[in-house]
């Protein structure tokens, strides 16, 4: 079974047509399209993508386990992409396709995921501009902005209201206020993304169709159940923790719910408060101001990731260019901070009121200056505050401790200001230029920062290197350094740094700080903090049995041999396994399922579709339309699936008590047992940091314990899909949708550039210039193969080809063909494509569908116009076997990637009774080496007759080529050797001495040679070696014999020589070696016999390796 993840009704992901090139001529694409289009048809009418397991009236419950029947009737499940993911839906696809030509029952259903805060924030937003506007926002004011709206939006992205997004889908003015109720878009959209996935032409069983949230009453009971069995088992729980948050929402804003964002994490800071001891004339003149309580302590909070440094604190920096607030904590304590760390402390119970930040008074960051300050834990004790311009006011408090022994930007920026402490208008005495060693390291001593700052040549606060050098410092320091002064000086890094920093919150010099690692905008437009709340919550990370169980799971230590494909995919897993930490599970806002036991909750948009896939084996069973209104095969209410029915479905309980029939509920069990585990979750790597995780995490939870074989089998993931190399981008003009492109190119031309894009997880390219080629390919493909299959004229047996051309004239010669026995050309074609479609049945078994699509499609092609020129050239067509294998093979091999095109040529020109969707791959014959070897010969010999063609015509245009003239006619000679040169013999016996007396060592073969020939054997030698380490046989390598006659296979290849090298008149093959040479050590004309030298000019020949010689004639 497969799976990915269902497409997203998000109005931000249906992407507006664009249009940036036609194709100059569209007759070609019509063609094809048009054949797409009869086909799509034609396999929704036969049903042809309809699949259901054995049915329980032929194996009985109990009569057959799960796994014998899944080994007697072999399966492949698929999941559901979306059109924003047309890569992702491609290998979808392709793995569907390839299972079901390995004789699978195959499965591939489609569900929508509509749940999370998206449609309704989208909603809402319309429900605002309808007030502001009208119904159809006739009161917009710029009436020409709403008719080029649509052309605006997808040129610039930049439509200012949801309305104009709404039109550069193409909805059209009057209809848009529909959108406005949240439940529209559930009804509109899942028909867009069906006619796009029909289109493409995905074998998808739509009886299985689905969508979320509680608008579905099964899918709502199916989470809901999912939810309680969860909380059973104590992986949900209640409590606070640090979030990131929307307050304009309300709620949790999570990685669904971001417009931008996605993936950014809580991160916890140390806020160390220093307390003002005095402060400087400019800032108590404004404090003074203030009113402030007598007695009351003002605090400057910095916020630190490295509160085991504070021992070395020698002074605290702010920035000039920041206003700060001063905000009230309680009656007598004050902060100073930034107006965004404020925000973010108001919703983590800082302040006395959730969700304000009372602020006093505002001071700008060069009016403290001079400040002094405490400074907890520091070895000073006190501290003044000064100038560091390059502080962020999107980052921490705005105020930042100065430690110059283990922070390359704090010993610099002090450095600067010892200098320059009257330009930048500071009293000496305020810079300390004391440096306290606090960590020693190996590598750098105990002062990290100055090592590092001279090592790099660092000399300015702004020099651009400080971010690398302060990453090096930082991993040195915590890695390997040991605390040598303090309370636990003696300690290692990684150990000290929780002590201290506990220490400093247990003393209240300090306290637990957090916001979002970096900007989070949520889909309502507001910037999101990090808050601390009370909320139902997954205990990822912290359940350590639930880890460690999942963990086991993804390197195969369960024993079920989890497959991730690459090392990148595995590594991923395991490192997001290592850093999730708890996750939100419900909402206020947006659409979904209601938490069973709070019903003021939703459960979030990632959490309902962890396990969507166990659904749909049997979703046709409870609905036959996707919202649950029309009962399935099945006849059941939405109520009367409980937990005990859903728990029996899955393979987890025991039969129930139910109103719901024996035979129905074994059916829908039959169902999920047979179709579960997933195979494969196909999906893009953005989801390794979320949702892939839980989807690992939520299967283990609910089958590990009791069924662990319906455990997820593998997860393979692909990249980004960039166009013509480019990112894609609406704003830029560079963008596709899957619906344009199909309408620009048609289908089977995308899933070729697709296919063609790459299969790995770096981003793959959609070349539209691939595209383009591929309709050029299938057009010319087709006709050809209409022209030498319906219009085929079969030599009788006293025509002959040349003859039957020149007289007949026929619309292709390729229709001209023979029958009867085969040449050995036609042996060596028919072998090709044994190799061929080896290889490519490989390829697609292992999801390689680039490597696929290069040997079953080009390669298949270029192997076949060889064949075509070979027995042009021969003057003896092509063999009427060959060619209908040709054509056939070729039907199968791109059925998986073109499928349309596949079909045309399985039915309407080959006339096959059946669909090629349930044709299989067979097993092609086993490719004879020898004529493998001979066609590898033949390539290579004239790709080294063609190049020392082409060099002569190099060499006579910079006049270096004598008397021979390349004008005028040339003949061929071809020099064979019938044995090896002597010394090449004897490096094979001495390697062959070496290794049967057990290795083969360089150093001593070299030793066994003389200079001279020492030169001339140890690259032979190397070559040697380097086959044999590559894993090729020692017998093949070194039994250097010919397994075919070499002038005979020269005699066969003339006429193609002569076909298709320039002025090429007559070719001469000479044969090195044997008695009739005489001792001359000369070569015998092999067509009449002549002994003549081989000339001086010409290097000699090794068996398998002619020599090449032009002259004129």
């Amino acid at each position: 079974m497969v799976g990915h993840d269902s497409p997203s009704l998000y109005p931000w992901k249906r992407r507006p047509n664009f249009y940036p090139r036609w194709i100059h001529s569209t007759e070609k694409r019509d063609v094809l399209s048009a054949t797409e289009k009869k086909y799509q048809k034609l396999w929704q009418d036969e049903k042809a993508f309809e699949s259901s397991a054995p049915s329980c009236a032929e194996f009985p419950m109990g009569s057959v386990t799960p796994e014998e029947l899944a080994a007697s009737f072999p399966k492949y499940v698929n999941g559901t992409p979306h059109l924003g993911h047309a890569f992702t839906v491609s290998k979808v696809e392709f793995a569907t396709r390839v299972a079901r030509a390995q004789g699978k029952n195959t499965l591939y259903p489609q569900g929508f995921h509509a749940t999370g805060m998206p449609i309704k924030a989208c909603a809402d937003m319309l429900v605002n501009e309808i007030a502001l506007f009208g119904k159809n926002f006739e009161g917009y004011s710029d009436d020409q902005a709403i008719q080029t709206a649509k052309v605006a939006a997808m040129k610039k992205g930049d439509a200012k209201y949801q309305f104009q997004v709404m039109l550069s889908m193409g909805i059209p003015r009057e209809e848009i206020h529909k959108f406005a109720d949240a439940n529209h878009w559930l009804y509109h959209f899942p028909q867009a993304w069906k006619d796009g996935l029909v289109q493409f032409g995905c074998a998808i069983d739509w009886r299985r169709s689905f969508i979320t949230t509680e608008v579905n009453a099964y899918y709502d009971s199916f989470v809901r159940w999912q939810m309680r069995r969860l909380k059973d088992t104590g992986k949900i729980r209640f409590g606070k923790r640090y979030t990131v948050y929307s307050p304009k929402d309300g709620q949790p804003c999570l990685d669904h719910d971001r417009s931008s964002g996605e993936g950014v994490l809580v991160q916890e800071y140390t806020a160390v408060s220093c307390k003002v001891k005095r402060w400087c004339n400019q800032a108590q003149s404004a404090v003074s101001a203030s009113n402030f309580p007598s007695g009351a302590s003002i605090f400057l909070v910095a916020a630190t990731l490295r509160p085991e440094t504070m021992y070395g604190q020698t002074n605290l920096f702010v920035s000039t260019t920041i206003t700060y607030g001063v905000f009230q904590v309680s009656e007598m304590v004050f902060y100073l901070v930034t107006d965004r760390a404020a925000r973010n402390m108001a919703f983590q119970g800082i302040f006395p009121q959730w969700g304000t930040a009372p602020k006093v008074m505002e001071i700008s960051g060069s009016d403290i200056i001079g400040t002094l300050v405490e400074a907890p834990l520091s070895f000073k004790g006190e501290v003044y505050v000064l100038p560091m311009d390059t502080i962020k006011e999107s980052k921490g408090t705005g105020v930042v401790t100065s430690v110059p022994s283990d922070s390359p930007d704090d010993y610099t920026m002090t450095l600067e200001l010892a200098k320059k402490a009257a330009f930048y208008g500071l009293h000496p005495g305020w810079v300390c230029s004391d440096i306290l060693p606090i960590i020693d390291t190996p590598e750098y001593g105990d002062t990290i920062a100055p090592t590092v700052v001279q090592r790099m040549k660092i000399n300015s606060p702004r020099d651009g290197q400080l971010a690398e050098a302060k990453e090096v410092a930082y991993k040195i320091g915590y890695f390997q350094g040991t605390m040598i002064y303090g309370d636990f000086a003696g300690k290692k890094v990684q150990e000290a740094k929780p002590l201290v920093r506990q220490q400093l919150l247990d003393s209240g010099n300090a306290f637990v700080y957090c916001e979002p690692e970096s900007a989070v905008v949520s889909r309502s437009g507001d910037e999101c903090v990090a808050a601390f709340l009370d909320q139902w919550y997954l205990t990822y990370g912290t359940d350590e049995e639930w880890k460690t169980q999942t963990l086991n799971h993804i390197v195969g230590a369960d024993g079920l041999g989890f497959n991730s494909f690459t090392a990148a995919t595995k590594n991923a897993l395991e490192s997001t396994l290592g850093w999730m930490n708890e996750w939100p599970l419900s909402r206020q806002y947006g659409l979904g399922t209601k938490l069973p036991w709070d019903d003021s909750q939703l459960v979030e948009s990632l959490s309902d579709s962890t396990i969507y896939m166990a659904y749909g084996t049997i979703a046709h069973y409870l609905h036959s339309d996707i919202y649950g209104k029309e009962p399935g095969i099945g006849n059941i209410m939405a109520p009367q699936m409980t937990d005990e029915v859903w728990d029996y479905v899955f393979a987890l309980g025991d039969a129930p008590e139910s109103e719901i029939s024996t035979p129905i509920l074994e059916a829908m069990r039959r169902e999920f047992t047979y179709w579960y585990p997933l195979d494969i979750r196909v999906s893009g790597k953005e989801l390794i940091n979320n949702h892939l995780v839980f989807f690992l995490y939520i299967h283990q939870a609910i089958w590990g314990e009791k069924a662990p074989q319906y455990l997820p089998k593998a997860i393979r993931l692909n990249g980004h899909v960039v166009l013509n190399g480019e990112k894609m981008s609406k704003s830029k003009g560079n963008f596709l949708a899957l619906t344009t492109a199909i309408e620009k190119f048609g289908a089977d031309s995308i899933r070729i550039a697709l296919a063609d894009g790459g299969d790995g997880v770096d981003d793959a390219n959609f070349e539209e210039a691939t595209a383009n080629a591929a309709i050029l390919k299938l057009y010319e493909l087709r006709r050809w193969s209409e022209a030498v299959i319906t219009h085929a004229r079969i030599l009788q047996a006293e025509e002959e080809y040349g003859n039957v051309r020149e007289v007949e004239k026929p619309g292709n010669a390729d229709s001209i063909q023979r029958s009867g026995t085969k040449v050995l050309w036609d042996e060596l074609f028919e072998n090709d494509l044994n190799a061929l479609m080896d290889e490519t049945i490989r390829e697609y078994s292992a999801m390689n569908f680039k490597a696929a699509l290069r040997s079953g499609f080009y390669d298949f092609m270029s192997a076949r116009d060889s064949y075509r020129a070979a027995t042009l050239a021969a003057g003896m067509g092509m063999h009427q076997d060959c060619v209908r294998r040709y054509v056939e093979s070729q039907a199968l091999m791109i059925a998986v990637i073109a499928p349309h095109w596949a079909e045309y040529i399985w039915r309407d020109v080959l006339k096959k009774p059946s669909s090629i969707q349930t044709a299989r791959f067979s097993s092609p014959p086993t490719p004879s080496k020898v004529l493998q070897s001979i066609s590898d010969y033949i390539k290579t010999t004239s790709a080294r007759i063609q190049t020392t063609s082409s060099r002569l015509q190099k060499r006579k245009a910079k006049g270096k080529l004598g008397t021979f003239d390349t004008s005028a006619g040339k003949a061929l000679h071809l020099y064979v050797a019938s044995t090896w040169p002597a010394w090449q013999s004897r490096c094979i016996e001495v390697v062959r001495e070496m290794l049967e007396a057990g290795a083969l060592d360089l150093n001593e073969t070299a030793r066994r040679f003389d200079g001279a020939e020492r030169k001339r054997a140890m690259p032979f030698i190397q070559e040697l070696k380097r086959k044999l380490d590559a894993g090729e046989a020692m017998e093949d390598v070194l039994d250097r014999t010919l397994e075919f006659d070499e002038v005979e296979v020269l005699m066969m290849l003339e006429p193609v020589l002569r076909a298709t090298v320039p002025k090429l008149q007559g070719v001469k093959v000479y044969v090195q070696g044997g008695a009739a040479q005489g001792e001359s050590g000369g070569v015998v004309e092999y067509a009449t016999g002549h002994v003549s030298e081989i000339p001086a000019a010409v290097k000699e020949p090794e068996p398998g390796v002619p020599s090449i010689e032009f002259v004129n004639v």
